[in-house]
């Protein structure tokens, strides 16, 4: 059997999704699993829509199984994200792994894949680092220098999120196979394209802050969805951050030395924008302070994040050709209904949830102790 599967937030779901769900069925997969981001996603800021929301867009349109990446993974780095996702795939038994890129040249990314994995390129990583650049530039540089044919695949995150899918398969020694598919009409960044249907999740964000947004980009209904923007957890983190001493806030995920003094007394309260402006540093750049500030919203703390070990399966939905597969799978800890004796890393994410669900009032909870089922 051709186990296809895929990574994704679904920050929103959208069209483009769909396009790559239908070239991976074209190709003749008999199922296609996708790990997905939970209520927080890598960005470090809340996922638009939930993930019961998300999960049911994704089966309906055709995908087999939703497993969960866990929170303490989905909301770091593209390395780790990339490795928790994979990690759960392979599990899951997948045979074929797809991922969108804005080019599709698999020789080129599985050489760029070798550079980041050898001692020349952190030699020339150290080497720029020391010269006060951060890591992402420092990175970009070391590779560059190593091969400057590089640079063109090294412009585009779509294309830097592959390779860390290379490497995370490099990484667990997997035998699943890459195929690249080559994204259509939107790149990552760009803003909206009147003349097509397919908008990038970026563009749809920012369409869905609209008080009249256009439904056509959508594959589904959105009237009445309730939106989760980074704004309506402001007054959460300021309990969460005045009610900390800064020992505590020391301890948790991805806070660097010093950053949890300025968060206690340098930090800028009028807005989440402003709040993340404040603390931005040549050391902490924007998306690492949200990942930050998501981490102290939540409670993560870095003992919890330092290596990806996931000894579970979380399945939040499946369709009936999903379910048939299920059965087939040789592992005792695929987990599809809330129950007792759970993990306790799982019983992390109902918490998460719950905090999530605070803004609007929602009982989410409660929706999570059966999976969703597409008939």
């Amino acid at each position: 059997m051709k186990i296809a599967g895929f990574v994704a937030e679904f920050n929103p779901f959208h069209k483009g999704h769909e396009y790559l769900i239908n070239k991976i069925k074209e190709e003749g997969a008999d199922v296609i699993v996708v790990a997905m981001s939970p209520n927080f996603v890598m960005r470090g800021e809340p996922a638009i829509f939930n993930k019961i929301e998300r999960t049911t867009h994704a089966l309906n349109s055709g995908i087999d199984i939703v497993l969960e990446i866990p929170t303490v993974y989905a909301i770091q780095s593209a390395d780790i994200y990339a490795l928790s996702g994979v990690t759960l795939l392979e599990k899951a038994g997948v045979t074929d792994l797809y991922f969108g890129v804005e080019n599709d040249n698999l020789p080129l990314f599985l050489q760029i894949r070798d550079a980041l994995l050898s001692d020349k390129y952190r030699e020339l990583l150290q080497k720029y680092q020391k010269e006060g650049n951060g890591f992402s530039i420092s990175s970009k540089k070391a590779l560059s220098e190593m091969n400057p044919e590089f640079e063109e695949i090294l412009s585009s995150p779509n294309n830097l999120l592959g390779i860390e899918y290379l490497v995370a398969l490099k990484k667990t020694t997997s035998n699943i196979v890459p195929h690249l598919i080559k994204r259509v009409d939107s790149g990552y960044y760009d803003g909206i394209n009147e003349s097509s249907l397919i908008q990038s999740a970026t563009a749809l964000r920012e369409e869905l802050s609209k008080d009249n947004p256009n439904k056509s980009y959508f594959p589904y209904e959105i009237n009445n969805l309730q939106k989760h923007v980074k704004e309506d957890y402001l007054d959460l983190l300021k309990y969460r951050v005045s009610s900390t001493s800064s020992f505590d806030l020391s301890k948790i995920l991805g806070m660097n030395e010093g950053f949890e003094n300025r968060l206690k007394t340098k930090a800028n309260w009028n807005s989440y924008d402003s709040l993340v402006e404040s603390l931005i540093s040549k050391r902490d750049r924007e998306t690492k302070v949200k990942r930050i500030l998501t981490a102290v919203l939540l409670g993560i703390k870095k003992d919890e994040g330092l290596n990806v070990d996931i000894n579970y399966i979380r399945v939040l939905g499946f369709s009936t050709n999903g379910s048939t597969y299920l059965k087939t799978i040789k592992n005792s800890n695929i987990i599809s209904r809330i129950k007792r004796d759970l993990p306790k890393e799982l019983y992390r994410e109902l918490d998460f949830t719950k905090i999530y669900s605070i803004p609007h009032n929602e009982e989410l909870v409660l929706k999570e102790y059966e999976p969703i089922k597409k008939r």
